[in-house]
């Protein structure tokens, strides 16, 4: 028999696992169409929550590390971080610091950056933008929008120049065979009206840059998953020592094997489930 708080914990990385993994495939699978726009809301919701929710698994470790495996209260945990991803990114590189844990891996700078910006707002705020901006009341930037800039910077810097080029020339030649670049009934995510040559290209766009977005959040999770690992084998040293009966903690690390991925089995892999 388990107890009460392996069985929580087991549940709470079933939440995460789930979270992370629908996250990145509908990341993977999301794009401009009206069956696929949607994807990209569920992909940020679902990465916010799992990404903040292993970040807390990460803090609760450490904390039962340090007080004989009690655990923080709600306030602690709730109050002290609440959904702001960037202090708890900051929190888990300060834990990697007094453990003697690597650090090198921790963004501050670049895409990666930018990925862990945009995740904080939407967790924040840029969830509700839909209905305050209908209220009038929106005080943040269109998640849409936001990301199709990373988006575009992704597309520019990892994306081979030949292969957008074949990209732009295939969507060229096709207006060209229409005789027509007017004007569509079709928005870009800035709220452009696009041209028929930007209808065309916009999609593969993203379609090209996707794989590399769902890379990028694969190399922000690793070292909070290491430094999770880590804690996690000092905190079952600890029930040994401690003589505990039965486990406290189940085997975290293993509902995340994902996270061990390659950057090329992340460029081929669609579904992440």
């Amino acid at each position: 028999m388990f107890g009460e708080k392996f069985v929580l914990l087991q549940q709470e990385g079933f939440l995460t696992q789930s979270s992370l993994s629908q996250g990145l495939t509908n990341l993977r699978k999301a794009n401009m169409g009206d069956k696929e726009k949607g994807l990209f809301y569920s992909a940020f919701f679902q990465l916010s929550i799992g990404i903040e929710r292993l970040m807390k698994l990460t803090i609760l470790l450490e904390y039962m590390l340090e007080n004989k495996l009690e655990v923080m209260t709600d306030k602690q945990l709730k109050h002290q971080y609440g959904h702001k991803i960037k202090d708890l990114y900051s929190s888990i590189k300060s834990i990697a610091v007094r453990h003697d844990l690597p650090v090198d891996g921790f963004y501050h700078d670049g895409i990666e950056w930018s990925m862990i910006h945009f995740i904080h707002e939407f967790a924040l705020t840029a969830r509700y933008y839909n209905l305050s901006k209908l209220s009038g009341g929106s005080n943040t930037n269109d998640p849409l929008s936001e990301w199709w800039d990373i988006i575009y910077d992704i597309y520019l810097d990892e994306v081979a120049e030949t292969k957008r080029n074949k990209i732009s020339k295939k969507c060229y030649s096709i207006c060209d065979a229409n005789g027509s670049n007017s004007f569509t009934y079709h928005h870009d995510f800035h709220g452009n009206i696009m041209t028929e040559f930007e209808f065309l290209l916009y999609p593969k766009i993203i379609e090209a840059s996707s794989p590399h977005a769902t890379w990028f959040i694969i190399k922000i999770l690793k070292p909070i998953f290491n430094v999770m690992r880590e804690l996690q084998f000092k905190v079952q040293e600890l029930e040994h020592d401690l003589g505990e009966d039965r486990s406290v903690i189940p085997c975290l690390h293993e509902f995340f094997p994902f996270l061990c991925s390659t950057r090329n089995m992340a460029l081929r892999r669609k579904s992440w489930g």
